[in-house]
């Protein structure tokens, strides 16, 4: 099976290199990268242009540089996978050695697998929520949706990704459209289970090197689950 992975990225030219990086530490060595480029203006392109490495490797760019377009990034990041299961991860997310094994292995039709996200800094609030995560699913024990999940170190079949309309592009800030993603996961009575062995370290001291503070995400994100409320029972 190959795997793509689509790395979203904004800003980080020299973070996304070294999350590059440890794609060559991969165990199982049949997978893609996909860069999806929110509207980079640095040199983010031609860092890509010249990066030397012995997996396939391409991107697309929204080009949009004045707002946050997640959503739409990572939907035009799928469209070009060729793989038959997809995982999202984050520039700032390095993947384990094994990360690309252990999410072949735990694919399944009509799931959503979770990795495990762990980092250097002791104060992480999703630390205690990776810990509940598992605490709450399992290790590897498909089950219905019951909480809200962070979207980060994703993985389903390329045709689950899109049988459920992929990413919604009508929010414009951070955590709304990851939010009502897993909600409409839940609504179409697709499960959900954790692999703690499919992770990724996540590097919390780049956040807000772009000009996005963890500040500017809790508030959106707020805001945004606001507005699903409204709308949801869950």
């Amino acid at each position: 099976m190959l795997l793509s992975v689509v790395t979203t990225t904004y800003n980080r030219s020299g973070v996304l290199e070294l999350n590059l990086n440890e794609f060559k530490k991969q165990t199982d060595n049949n997978f893609e990268i996909v860069i999806a480029i929110d509207g980079s203006t640095d040199n983010t392109i031609e860092m890509l242009q010249n990066y030397d490495c012995n997996f396939p490797i391409k991107w697309i760019d929204t080009k949009e540089t004045n707002k946050y377009c997640l959503g739409k990034a990572r939907n035009m990041g799928i469209i070009r996978t060729t793989g038959e299961a997809v995982v999202f991860i984050d520039d700032d997310s390095f993947p384990c050695p094994e990360f690309v094994a252990e999410h072949k292995k735990s694919v399944m039709q009509r799931v959503l697998t979770g990795g495990k996200r762990t980092s250097h800094d002791p104060n992480d609030s999703l630390h205690p929520k990776m810990v509940k995560t598992l605490e709450m699913y399992g290790d590897c024990k498909p089950s219905p949706i019951k909480s809200l999940l962070v979207e980060n170190n994703c993985c389903m079949l390329r045709k689950d990704w899109f049988g459920v309309g992929l990413f919604s592009e009508r929010f414009p800030g951070y955590g709304g459209g990851g939010q009502e993603f897993i909600h409409r996961l839940a609504y179409l009575g697709y499960g959900y289970q954790y692999n703690p062995r499919a992770a990724i370290f996540h590097h919390r001291e780049f956040e807000g090197d772009n000009g996005y503070t963890r500040e500017d995400k809790d508030r959106e994100a707020s805001m945004s689950l606001e507005v699903l409320k409204k709308y949801l029972r869950y």
